[in-house]
């Protein structure tokens, strides 16, 4: 399967200055935080990242919304601070 679609979404959604929502699916072990990490440090290294803040959420073991609101609040950032973790 190809990672081009995939790519090309992560840029678009980096290089828009409206806020959006964008969820990767995958079986685990697929590596879409590997594609993530990959696209977000290549968006980052030519300045292609446009909104100022950012939160990367991810689904698993969230139980209810309140959980989501909170990850999603606990897990924002500055563009300029986002940092890539390795799993």
């Amino acid at each position: 399967m190809s990672l081009a679609p995939l790519e090309l979404e992560i840029k678009r959604f980096l290089a828009v200055d409206t806020p959006e929502v964008i969820c990767v699916r995958g079986k685990w072990g697929v590596g879409k935080t590997f594609a993530w990490n990959r696209y977000l440090t290549a968006a980052r290294g030519s300045g292609a990242i446009k909104l100022e803040r950012y939160s990367y959420v991810s689904l698993f073991g969230i139980n209810s919304l309140e959980e989501l609101r909170y990850a999603i609040f606990e897990n924002t950032t500055s563009g300029s601070d986002l940092t890539i973790e390795s799993l």
